[in-house]
């Protein structure tokens, strides 16, 4: 089995685990064999450090089994904007290089208090925006893993850890699980705390989750959150009611994105669930524009020390951000929070009677490592709107990288939407 056990999904992890037949040492160690054969192709680390693992392997051996928690020895990386206080978080930034914070993120916290062993911190962007670090996607190493939680993403992927955590201001989780062929969630805003969690855009920064499966990434983010119902099976036996969800984004998504989730949808439909495909009602329409106003302006707001006192030291890419925000009126960003909020009234026009909407997850395959971190229009709106999202790998491009179906829920519904990824998931294999 230990050969095996870095390419198992979570839960049987869990089980192998619970039953002796492996150990957490043991896992840990089959992972770090994993990282040793590719990290030096797809660079998914920022900082990992063998001793710090042992040190949480010989605390997890203390616990009597009747105290284990639910993630006991599963192996997780950590996006490298999530304090931790055993290791350095420099938020992809050289401004922040050495950063030793005091104390963990909530979200670490809650996953080292339920058995999880943190292998280290995982490659971002710079500030979780544009710049991209030195991962690449383990598929292609030419091609880009997606941004910003890219060393998350492709570390799953590439099988150096069953499960991560990432982030999502625009399209940082749904993007790079889709281009890596992996399960994103993204949950409701709010539902996972923030503290201790470098901000970049108050009102749209969400925790975001990374695995190999439905089920895996609903039991970790189940913990993150605190909410026991988003890790059990749900009514997962009960076809879901579908609806594609076409904006005016969708005419700038490739032919090869939009063919395979019309496909999905037809295949789910000949599997018994119902499926409405419209356009999506006119308030809906600029959310996108919105969304970029919206982030716009509160990252100027979010790094003013770093503006102040760091201008040298920020990439074009974040500098560009700030001084676009910086140039737009309270006047402008107003009228941005304010369509949000009037999509928001209107949320029950964008589902119909449906329950779930679906999309393309990214507007293609990953493109070449030297144009950026891909386009995130496909999640922008959503994201704005604060709608739980899954991806879930669905087909291939032309040169036969991932695509994703992107399926949403109305905001609270995270476990009705986690039941309904698991029927999908099984059908679109």
């Amino acid at each position: 089995m230990a050969k095996e056990l870095c390419k198992m999904d979570a839960i049987s992890c869990a089980q192998a685990i619970a039953s002796r037949e492996t150990s957490p040492a043991e896992l840990a160690s089959t992972c770090l064999a994993r990282i040793d054969m590719r990290e030096e192709a797809t660079g998914a680390w920022q900082f990992l450090d063998p001793e710090i693992i042992e040190s949480q392997l010989r605390k997890l051996d203390s616990i009597a089994k009747d105290a284990r928690g639910p993630l006991h020895g599963l192996p997780v990386g950590v996006k490298d904007i999530y304090d931790t206080c055993d290791m350095p978080t420099a938020y992809g930034s050289d401004i922040y290089s050495g950063n030793r914070p005091p104390w963990d993120a909530a979200a670490v916290a809650r996953l080292r208090a339920a058995g999880a062993v943190v292998l280290g911190k995982t490659v971002t962007t710079e500030f979780a925006y544009w710049k991209a670090g030195k991962t690449r996607n383990p598929h292609d190493t030419s091609r880009t893993p997606g941004g910003s939680s890219s060393g998350s993403a492709a570390g799953v992927a590439d099988f150096m850890m069953p499960l991560a955590i990432g982030s999502q201001t625009v399209a940082s989780t749904m993007r790079p699980a889709s281009f890596c062929g992996i399960i994103g969630f993204k949950p409701s805003y709010g539902r996972i705390s923030m503290a201790g969690i470098k901000p970049l855009a108050g009102s749209l920064d969400t925790a975001g989750v990374f695995a190999r499966t439905v089920s895996d990434a609903a039991l970790i983010a189940s913990v993150m959150a605190g909410r026991n119902d988003w890790g059990s099976d749900g009514n997962t036996g009960s076809a879901p009611s579908l609806r594609i969800a076409r904006t005016p984004d969708w005419d700038h998504v490739l032919p090869e994105a939009v063919s395979s989730v019309e496909k999905a949808a037809h295949m789910l439909l000949d599997e018994g669930a119902t499926l409405e495909d419209h356009a999506t009602p006119e308030i809906f329409d600029d959310l996108s524009n919105a969304q970029n106003t919206v982030l716009a302006f509160e990252a100027a707001r979010e790094f003013s020390s770093e503006w102040l006192y760091h201008r040298q030291q920020l990439s074009p890419q974040i500098a560009g951000l700030i001084e676009e925000g910086l140039a737009l009126t309270p006047e402008q960003y107003e009228d941005a929070v304010k369509a949000r909020d009037a999509a928001r009234c209107a949320i029950d026009e964008l589902f119909g009677s449906a329950d779930f909407l679906l999309a393309p997850s990214t507007i293609g395959e990953a493109p070449p490592a030297d144009q950026g971190t891909g386009d995130p229009l496909m999640s922008r709106a959503w994201t704005l709107l604060g709608l739980p999202t899954f991806t879930v790998p669905c087909g291939n491009g032309p040169a036969g990288l991932p695509l994703g179906l992107q399926i949403a829920a109305r905001p609270g519904m995270d476990h009705k939407l986690i039941a309904a990824a698991q029927w999908i998931e099984p059908r679109l294999s």
